[in-house]
């Protein structure tokens, strides 16, 4: 009980984070009309100050968490929906705690037509996004760990999170703050989550299992090498 416990109050932390690059995103985008491209750019790259935190601090997200699910037992799947509830209770909560500030209105009118844009497309397109999104994630997280060096280490942190931003690739605990802003809450809004929820981890999940299965091919060659000399 004390592990889910502690995962789950790690989760809200990177809830948390996760809304605060919501956050920041939607400003720029709310206070750059006279440059919205530029705006919308800079806003990506501010975004990653959130999964940065996260790895930092060693938070779990659900995210950022899935990817390994070939490196665990099937009870892992309780750690990660408890990791997902957390996640969306931190949130749904600061970013209802934010909207009742002077930015409220504000962010509320940026988030809307981005939540709108999200319900009017199709399952399948928000599955397909859902599983980018999931690379993008695993490339942030397991790129920063492999990397050896800080500047690459800042890189992997950054790049792969205002790639899928820029794309529009759907991650699920960010849109638990965007439609949190937004105010949009449907039986729709909740199957697609349940979309985003599992396209996400598809994504990652399957990315992982490619990149174990050239790596393990790489090593069978380089054996295979060793013994013919």
């Amino acid at each position: 009980m004390k592990k889910y416990l502690s995962i789950f109050l790690s989760s809200v932390l990177s809830g948390f984070c996760i809304t605060f690059g919501a956050t920041v995103y939607l400003l720029c985008l709310a206070n750059g009309k006279s440059n919205p491209d530029l705006m919308k750019v800079i806003g990506s790259f501010m975004f990653g100050i959130g999964l940065f935190s996260i790895i930092h601090y060693g938070l779990w997200l659900y995210t950022g968490k899935v990817g390994y699910v070939l490196d665990n037992k099937p009870i892992y799947f309780i750690s990660l929906l408890v990791c997902f509830l957390g996640n969306a209770v931190g949130c749904l909560t600061l970013a209802s705690l934010i909207g009742l500030t002077g930015q409220g209105e504000v962010l509320k009118a940026a988030a809307t037509p981005i939540v709108e844009a999200k319900l009017n497309s199709t399952w399948y397109s928000i599955f397909i996004m859902s599983m980018m999104c999931g690379v993008m994630i695993y490339l942030a997280v397991d790129g920063h760990k492999k990397c050896q060096y800080t500047l690459g280490k800042v890189i992997f942190a950054f790049m792969p999170i205002s790639l899928f931003i820029l794309a529009g690739f759907e991650h699920v605990v960010a849109n638990v703050a965007y439609f949190t802003y937004a105010g949009i809450f449907s039986w729709k809004a909740f199957g697609y989550f349940i979309i985003m929820l599992i396209g996400n981890g598809v994504g990652s999940i399957v990315f992982d299992g490619l990149i174990k299965s050239v790596e393990y091919f790489k090593k069978e060659k380089k054996e295979e090498s060793s013994k013919a000399e």
